[in-house]
């Protein structure tokens, strides 16, 4: 594949991509609201059904994101992450890392 193939989204607050493999990836630099949360997470989400139009699988996103923005992560979010799992079918995970 190649450079083309390779979505990215990049603003002052994130980082989304989905990479060669499908899957997608958020990078998570600065505050942002649920909503832009949602957002990303669903572009992202469209992009990756679309990387695996010709091969359905298991849509896979592994969200980086620092511990101190994790720990002021809202309750809401959580729960979406965890709705995400459980009734879409969206292999989630978390890398916390360190700033």
């Amino acid at each position: 594949m190649n450079d083309m193939d390779v979505f990215v989204r990049k603003s002052a607050n994130y980082r989304i991509w989905v990479d060669e493999n499908g899957v997608g990836r958020i990078r998570i630099l600065k505050r942002i609201n649920f909503k832009t949360f949602v957002a990303i997470f669903e572009e992202l989400h469209g992009e990756i059904k679309k990387k695996l139009a010709g091969n359905p699988g298991k849509v896979h996103i592994v969200c980086y994101i620092s511990k101190s923005l994790y720990d002021e992560m809202s309750v809401n979010a959580k729960e979406f992450l965890g709705f995400c799992q459980s009734c879409m079918g969206i292999t989630f995970e978390l890398a916390l890392i360190e700033m």
